[in-house]
């Protein structure tokens, strides 16, 4: 349990936009918040995210909508990162069409992989989609043109893998729930604060010992937590599914963000 202060509050209940790398999902994320509304064409949603983002000290949410299907490819494009020598047709990444630098950005704006990863061989592939018409613009899916990128000084051997595919058309769609932190706290305490009347003392003894630290409990059998379970499982937690959640709790006229895992409690 701790103080709700909204910036703790709006952290459990939102996802910041620079979580997403660089890529599909980021790239999406982007123009949908810029327009307010776009379409991607996937064999599923490239963007998924329950929480609203946090943007330019905004909060959005991001929705979709699947509104009809197409034909196009599943496609797979493995990269080698560590090749010593490249043989093949090299093209740079800056002289690829529009549609096959979207595709390679995830790859080639990577991360720093673990070392066990970075084995001879293809290290890491990444799985997209392109339409009809995008294919007739790509050198790289149906047929290969080149054997490598090259890309900030450095060259990667590719292999692209392609396979027809029934795509999804989705609507994604942003709406903005609130324009700063303290109007997003004041939203979610209106819809998901709630108080415990009438605690029993075991009752009392289990929120006090989780108001500093974490409050474990090692019996199947303790009444106390038991009933406060129940009375959990009755609200509606800001996130969380059926085995854990974070709440929020007013407890002796302090508002707590308050993480419960119910365990084997909530098989009864």
């Amino acid at each position: 349990m701790e103080p709700a202060a909204n910036e703790t509050l709006v952290e459990e209940a939102s996802l910041d936009d620079e979580i997403l790398q660089p890529g599909t999902e980021r790239a999406l994320l982007d123009r949908v918040l810029a327009t307010g509304s776009t379409t991607v064409t996937d064999t599923e949603p490239p963007l998924d995210r329950d929480l609203p983002f946090r943007h330019d000290g905004g909060f959005y949410n991001v929705t979709h909508t699947a509104t009809g299907s197409q034909q196009g490819y599943e496609v797979t494009i493995p990269v080698d990162y560590n090749v010593s020598s490249v043989s093949g047709d090299v093209v740079g990444y800056e002289e690829l069409p529009a549609v096959d630098q979207a595709a390679l950005e995830p790859l080639l704006t990577r991360p720093e992989l673990p070392d066990g990863l970075l084995e001879p061989g293809y290290d890491i592939a990444i799985e997209t989609a392109y339409t009809e018409p995008e294919t007739d613009e790509s050198v790289l899916v149906r047929e290969q043109t080149y054997d490598a990128i090259r890309y900030e000084g450095e060259t990667y051997p590719l292999e692209t893998q392609t396979a027809p595919e029934s795509l999804t058309v989705y609507r994604y769609e942003s709406t903005l729930v609130a324009e700063t932190v303290d109007g997003y706290a004041a939203t979610l305490r209106d819809r998901y604060a709630f108080e415990l009347p009438g605690l029993s003392e075991g009752e009392r003894d289990v929120l006090e010992s989780a108001l500093d630290d974490t409050k474990r409990i090692d019996s199947d059998d303790n009444q106390a937590f038991d009933s406060l379970v129940d009375r959990f499982r009755d609200r509606q937690p800001v996130t969380g599914d059926g085995d854990s959640g974070t709440f929020l709790v007013r407890y002796d006229e302090q508002l707590y963000v308050t993480e419960i895992n119910f365990g084997s409690y909530a098989e009864g």
